[in-house]
């Protein structure tokens, strides 16, 4: 280092404290000492950094920038609270520097990982990292009491990647994980010299990790309180697509709907609140200054979420697995808390069934009734159940029963081969099966309807088995010289593609009619793909002829798209091609297997947009802790907030 880079950084140095000694502030350490490690570790350290800056922003807490190589040199300024996020090779200097500084007293804040001796300084002893092996397994974390002012029972910081901890003598865990096989385990330990947060920083949780910040530098240092407790209505927000809760009240006051009575008494509060805010603070009451600035950040965001309407009749459904998360007593209760009304569990595919079926072979995990137990918490809870059929999908079906299917002609066929993902439609016995299972959910296990997915072909080329060769000819009068080119590419394509439409149509008639001979009552429906007009041909699903006909009575396009102008062309499009005819029940995949996923605010906006699009009603993909412990106690303060009948016909 030359002299003169040493004088520049001394005098950083000391400026720095000139200046938190008028104003507090915390510093925040850039992890740039990587042990090695290249770009991509780089990237995520800045990440991390990144976040933890926007997070303090957001909570209104001044701040230092410095980093490693900076404390390495010259120690950390002259500042109560230091946080780490993403301490990955802190060096031997940097370490007796961050130990002199827990010596002043300064307590540190440190994120996901660090080298184990820091660890055990600040009092947590680090197991191994854990990856995410199921969504929503790091969903929340619960707080007990004591807990530092400012922190919920329960926060959401949703981690893909977490360490183990375990507390060392003298520190306490105050938050555990809430969820999955994650429950109980310890999220965040603190101690007299600070806190390790199990989870790293994400600027998808800002909102959360300001909180927790907030929190516990308040607990460490509360002569920051004065500077972090927010007073001003500019300085909450975003509240939903409202820059401010300033900006949400002059919006609300220009409306006058009925609905927004309670949103409009929350902001009346909140602003109530931050007006007392002062007056507390001048007579020395801290404490209750700081619950009214969290009470009023909360109200705004519930009065954001109460500001929508319900609406009635309307389907409110969730797909689900044939198990759920904590249940299904637990489950239909979440559902009809938040005001939904139909649970579509998957039961059974073309070949398996995962409750104890007369008609298939169960799975090889099939224990218990499944179904049965939907069906009678359903009941129990006012929601009603209707089990989903797989269509020509294999899925669930041991290895071996897929050979014997396919020794006896029932897998289809592709050009490479058998796909022994699917049956093939034509054979009788494949179809046979899927009208019994139907027919057997409805009459035997008492289902109130019954949804039909995946009944389609599995892709444009298959099937082309003998059984289907057979079955064109006789049903075409064609006879194909060149099977199955001339079929799929040849002079026959457009009338093969013509004969798989009514192959699965014609089931889809059989169903229909066998269905309402054994349960008039029973409703029904369908789970499609979301592009008609061509998916018709790729996959054979004609599900516009199915409305036309009158073969089910709704339809649930799986529009499973985040962007909102793409969402609602759509929509558009769906709606024209049901035409009226039926209620469409739009699909929207907050878990589906897209990128982004969509928020609790994305879903919102989705189901305002079908809502005003003419759909109605929706269907989220798919039941699972998260969308109980995050997307239902929203939806049901507005969107939800009244029970719904199912319409029987669209509007």
């Amino acid at each position: 280092m030359t002299r003169f880079a040493a004088i520049a950084g001394l005098l950083l140095a000391v400026s720095t404290c000139a200046l938190c000694a008028q104003t507090p502030t915390v510093a925040v350490i850039r992890g740039d000492f990587l042990g090695g490690a290249g770009p991509e570790t780089a990237e995520i350290s800045q990440a991390r950094y990144r976040a933890t800056l926007a997070a303090l922003e957001a909570a209104g807490i001044p701040y230092h920038e410095t980093a490693d190589s900076t404390v390495e040199r010259w120690g950390l300024p002259d500042v109560p609270v230091a946080i780490m996020p993403y301490s990955r090779a802190v060096s031997d200097d940097e370490l007796t520097h961050l130990r002199a500084f827990l010596r002043r007293p300064g307590q540190l804040i440190v994120f996901y990982t660090t080298r184990p001796d820091l660890a055990e300084e600040i009092g947590v002893e680090l197991g191994p990292v854990i990856r995410e092996q199921f969504a929503g397994q790091f969903l929340s974390v619960s707080f007990g009491q004591p807990r530092p002012i400012g922190l919920p029972d329960r926060m959401t910081l949703d981690a893909r990647i977490v360490r183990r901890l375990r507390p060392r003598d003298g520190a306490s865990v105050i938050g555990r994980w809430a969820a999955g096989h994650a429950r109980g385990q310890p999220a965040v330990i603190t101690s007299a010299k600070g806190a390790f947060v199990a989870a790293p920083p994400t600027l998808e949780r800002k909102a959360e990790f300001a909180a927790l910040l907030r929190a516990l530098i308040g607990h460490f240092a509360p002569e920051m309180w004065n500077a972090m407790i927010i007073r001003d209505p500019a300085q909450i927000g975003p509240v939903g697509h409202c820059d401010s809760l300033a900006q949400f009240a002059a919006a609300l006051r220009e409306r006058d709907e009925h609905y927004l009575a309670g949103a409009k008494a929350d902001v009346r509060e909140a602003l109530t609140l931050l007006g007392d805010i002062p007056y507390l603070l001048a007579d020395g009451r801290q404490r209750e200054a700081i619950e009214a600035s969290r009470r009023a950040e909360m109200l705004a965001d519930r009065a954001w979420w109460r500001s929508y309407p319900s609406r009635s009749p309307e389907i409110r459904g969730v797909w689900a697995s044939p198990t759920v998360d904590g249940g299904w007593d637990e489950a239909l209760r979440n559902l009809a808390e938040a005001n939904f009304n139909i649970c579509f569990p998957y039961m059974a595919s073309g070949a398996a069934a995962y409750y104890p079926s007369r008609v298939l072979p169960t799975t090889a995990n099939c224990s218990g009734d499944p179904l049965a137990e939907a069906i009678r918490y359903g009941r129990e809870h006012g929601v009603e159940v209707h089990p989903r059929i797989l269509g020509l999908f294999t899925m669930g079906a041991p290895p071996e029963l897929k050979q014997r299917l396919k020794a006896e002609g029932r897998i289809a066929q592709s050009p490479s081969g058998d796909d022994m993902n699917w049956l093939c439609p034509s054979n009788h016995l494949n179809r046979l099966q899927i009208v019994q299972t139907a027919v057997e959910m409805v009459s035997t296990w008492g289902a109130d309807g019954v949804q039909l997915d995946y009944l389609r072909y599995s892709w444009k080329d298959r099937c082309i088995c003998e059984n289907c060769r057979e079955r064109f000819e006789a049903d075409t009068g064609v006879t194909v010289a060149n099977w199955p080119a001339d079929v799929l590419t040849g002079p026959h394509s457009e009338r093969f593609l013509e004969w798989r439409r009514e192959i699965i149509t014609s089931l889809l008639r059989t169903i229909r009619q066998k269905l309402r001979a054994a349960n008039p009552d029973a409703t029904l429906s369908a789970a499609v793909f979301i592009n008609w007009e061509s998916h018709r041909d790729t996959f054979g699903q004609d599900w516009k002829r199915w409305i036309d006909e009158g073969l089910i009575d709704f339809v649930s396009p799986m529009t499973y798209v985040a962007d909102m102008d793409e969402f609602q062309d759509w929509v558009r499009k769906q709606e024209s091609w049901a035409g009226g005819r039926v209620p469409v029940a739009m699909g929207i995949g907050p878990f589906a297997d897209i990128d982004p996923q969509i928020t609790p605010q994305g879903v919102l906006d989705q189901i305002q947009a079908a809502r005003r699009l003419g759909c109605e009603g929706f269907v989220l993909f798919n039941y699972q802790q998260r969308l109980a412990d995050e997307y239902l106690p929203r939806l049901v303060l507005g969107a939800t907030s009244t029970p719904a009948t199912i319409p029987t016909e669209a509007r």
